[in-house]
């Protein structure tokens, strides 16, 4: 679990070193009204492209830019994203991610982040980053002077990272088809991870719908569940044209009047043929939609 206590750094976009020798990058940006949900909240697969955002800066700031992993044929790839979202925030909200490095070891680099509007720490999150060759999609190993600069100097540390909260229920799952998309592709020309979490969010809320709880009811009482905290691990990838399914199990957190309280779901992206793209576990609990539209649910 990432700390919640600590104080916010200064509210710009600049890089800190800290007595440990982390380098600290901050990134300020305002949620976009197109970028919210039905229920005025931000979009989780937004707050993931913030992240990516906030990770693609820092380098840059460390003297790695796109032109240098360029020229040594290097990508970075997400393997394992946990988010957890303490505050809901909406359209033009501003926020400030802050973001630094673990640790770096052999192929991977564990990256923290955490967002903030204002003096309210509204979400946290660890990335597993692996670092690939770009023409064979392997990992390599992270070259000295890269974990160098990502780190800040002196020893660079190594983190445990948590076991995965994945379960397979008993019962059998329900199963939604998806068809990638070239719309679905990012600049590394595969699926985004973002995107890979829309195909879990669309697909939890059809598991609600088949047990009673389609979105159109949940609207009719003021406000549906919404994601609030996600483990996701990255296995493979699909390509252009690929049929995928999207296996849900689901559990609810419910009284027996009135529209469920949270849900958590274990997820699985897969091939007909069985092979696993990826796998998830969210949790989600209800948010009440604002009357003021773009604003934050409560």
């Amino acid at each position: 679990m990432l700390a919640t206590g600590r104080e916010p750094v200064v509210a710009r976009a600049r890089r800190t070193r800290e007595n440990i020798g982390f380098v600290r990058y901050v990134l300020e940006l305002r949620v976009s009204h197109a970028n919210v949900d039905f229920v005025g909240e931000q979009k989780l697969a937004d707050l993931l492209g913030m992240f990516e955002q906030a990770a693609v800066e820092a380098s840059q700031a460390c003297g790695w830019d796109p032109r240098a992993y360029a020229a040594a044929q290097r990508v970075w790839m997400i393997r394992r994203t946990r988010v957890w979202r303490w505050a809901a925030v909406g359209g033009l909200d501003q926020l400030r991610v802050e973001t630094q490095v673990a640790d770096v070891r052999r192929a991977r680099s564990l990256r923290e982040y955490r967002v903030w509007s204002g003096s309210v720490l509204v979400a946290e999150a660890a990335t597993d980053w692996v670092y690939c060759d770009v023409q064979r999609g392997r990992p390599v190993r992270i070259p000295e002077e890269l974990a160098a600069a990502l780190h800040g100097g002196g020893a660079v540390p190594h983190c445990e990272r948590a076991p995965h909260p994945f379960e397979t229920p008993a019962e059998p799952p329900e199963i939604e088809t998806v068809t990638v998309q070239p719309s679905h592709l990012d600049h590394v020309q595969h699926v985004n991870n973002a995107t890979y979490v829309d195909f879990l969010d669309n697909a939890a809320l059809s598991w609600c719908g088949r047990q009673g709880w389609p979105l159109a009811r949940m609207l009719a009482e003021g406000g549906a569940l919404r994601p609030v905290g996600i483990d996701v691990e990255y296995l493979d990838d699909a390509g252009v044209g690929e049929f995928l399914e999207v296996a849900t199990w689901g559990r609810w957190e419910r009284d027996e009047e009135g529209p469920p309280r949270a849900a958590s779901f274990w997820q699985v992206i897969r091939r007909p043929s069985g092979s696993t793209l990826l796998r998830a576990f969210a949790h989600y609990r209800w948010r009440q939609r604002s009357p003021v539209l773009g604003a934050p649910p409560s």
